[in-house]
């Protein structure tokens, strides 16, 4: 399980971007937008999968929860991730990502789940960023509870919104984005989109009437691209 645990705890250069969030309310995908694919992998007798809209906030979540937990056990002196009850305590729990992931139960087979990691290290990234971000609120987080806090509003999955809009913008079948495109894919995507009706909102501020009520001058870019740092590097 070491290596498995040593993936986990570093952030990772060469992976396609996640979605981050900035202190002025812009957006920045954060990765490398070359390395974007929407090729599924193949995992031998599990067959073929990729994070898509459907199973990409679950398995994050999940695996979320799994840093977190390895972060605890980490901090009790009386355990050793080299004792066998508590590698057999982490493959268990890590079956729940994975089964996320290929969204059925799956026993744990330690390459599989290496291998699920190595394929898509900006959940890595995107996981380690949401925990710490603000490291006082480090909890436990559940998919039902968010939903159950919500108060009957209808809570609005990131990706499947994105998914929508994308499939908007090009008139395709929801459904058929949802289910095919990944989710690296549609966040590029969407960056660009973005990025275009912004830039678009400003060039027409920008030149509006001289003696016209100025508005607030809407964002030239709604989205910004940023690799790994080193200073992130573990």
């Amino acid at each position: 399980m070491n290596d498995l645990i040593e993936f986990l705890t570093q952030f990772h250069k060469n992976a396609p971007p996640f979605i981050s969030e900035n202190e002025d309310g812009s957006y920045s995908l954060v990765g490398s937008s070359d390395l974007t694919t929407g090729t599924a992998f193949d995992y031998g007798e599990l067959g073929k999968c990729k994070l898509t809209a459907k199973n990409h906030s679950k398995t994050l979540l999940a695996l979320m929860n799994y840093i977190i937990l390895l972060d605890g056990l980490s901090e009790a002196e009386e355990l050793s991730f080299g004792d066998e009850e508590v590698i057999e305590f982490l493959k268990i729990e890590f079956r729940d990502v994975m089964g996320q992931y290929f969204e059925k139960e799956i026993s744990y087979a330690h390459d599989v789940a290496l291998k699920f990691l190595k394929d898509n290290p900006q959940l890595v990234n995107e996981a380690l960023y949401n925990i710490t971000k603000d490291k006082e609120q480090i909890k436990q987080v559940d998919y039902q509870s968010i939903l159950d806090g919500l108060e009957g509003s209808q809570f609005e999955d990131p990706y499947i919104s994105i998914a929508y809009e994308v499939a908007k913008e090009f008139k395709l079948r929801p459904f058929d984005v949802i289910e095919n495109w990944t989710t690296s894919e549609l966040i590029v995507t969407f960056a660009k989109i973005a990025n275009d009706r912004s830039l678009d909102a400003f060039l027409s501020w920008k030149y509006s009437q001289k003696d016209a009520p100025k508005r607030k001058a809407p964002k030239k870019q709604a989205f910004y691209f940023e690799e790994i740092g080193d200073e992130e590097d573990g």
